[in-house]
């Protein structure tokens, strides 16, 4: 007796029939077989555009300040990741500017600068829930809502206005803070940033940055072969043009001439031990927007 197909199989023979019958590449049949494959733990895409962009603080801004040079000499490659530097997991929850903001990019910053031991954690509950209810989205709350919409510009702002506190003082999982409000933002205005910059879209700049400054906090709409990056071998070349997933959160932590090194925050299960390879080809289109800070 014949096995019985799988419904991802049929759905594979389904899409390859199509692409014959069409005359489409080889490429494309598996495109839409990843926008169909399933997705192994449901992830919560709640990262949307930052609002009033216009009213950054550019690059252009930065090196009129000095903090940047007039002209963009880098090395042909940079790798920010460290073992120190472990990869977490968000789980279901909408946390992503959390993890990509805290974890990402400013703890990074706070270790490289003596500020924090290269052991201890920053808090992404804190950037996540502070982004939540200190937005121009709504006006209403919405830290009880998982899907909220939360932005990359406003993280940052929010490391920039109060600061950051550590996980042992605002932990992903369990209760509140023990303590009283003016200990609890003493606590965090110890780890203010001084300023961020709207990085723009053009990728030399980003390179720049990463090089020169540390990792760059962005968000990228996601397509089917982010949300199955090892179906890929972790390298992402073609973002489609049509539909996506949603909006999601993520670090650049570093780059060669081709790509650059995406840090998520989906466990180590995820692409190559939790990163993935953006070639610019992807990158120009999947990222939408990039913030660097500056303690």
């Amino acid at each position: 007796m014949a096995r019985k197909r799988t419904k991802r199989e049929r759905n594979l023979s389904k899409e390859t029939q199509r692409g014959a019958a069409h005359r489409i590449t080889d490429a494309e049949v598996v495109d839409m077989a990843l926008h169909k494959a399933p997705i192994k733990k449901k992830r919560v895409l709640n990262c949307v555009p930052s609002m009033k962009q216009e009213e950054d603080w550019t690059f252009e801004t930065a090196q009129q300040a000095g903090v940047a040079p007039a002209r963009l000499a880098v090395p042909p490659s940079r790798d920010l990741r460290a073992a120190w530097w472990k990869i977490r997991d968000q789980r279901s929850t909408g946390a992503c500017v959390g993890f990509a903001a805290a974890d990402g990019v400013l703890r990074w910053h706070y270790v490289t600068a003596g500020w924090i031991k290269k052991s201890v954690e920053t808090s992404p509950r804190f950037i996540w829930m502070a982004d939540k209810e200190t937005d121009d989205v709504t006006v209403y709350p919405t830290t009880f809502i998982e899907g909220a919409g939360t932005q990359t510009k406003y993280a940052l702002r929010i490391a920039r206005k109060y600061g950051c506190v550590l996980e042992k003082d605002l932990p992903m999982t369990g209760g509140l803070f023990p303590g009283s409000t003016v200990q609890f933002y003493t606590y965090a205005a110890q780890l203010r940033i001084r300023m961020f910059f709207n990085l723009g879209t053009d990728l030399a700049i980003w390179r720049y940055w990463i090089a020169k400054h540390g990792p760059i906090l962005t968000r990228l709409d996601c397509d089917g072969s982010w949300m199955n990056a090892n179906a890929t071998n972790y390298k992402l070349k073609v973002h489609p043009t049509g539909g996506t997933h949603g909006g999601h959160a993520v670090a650049l932590v570093g780059y060669t001439k081709n790509y650059f090194i995406v840090r998520n925050s989906w466990g180590t299960g995820w692409g190559r031990k939790g990163f993935v390879y953006a070639y610019d080809s992807y990158a120009s289109k999947a990222f939408t927007e990039a913030y660097g800070a500056v303690l």
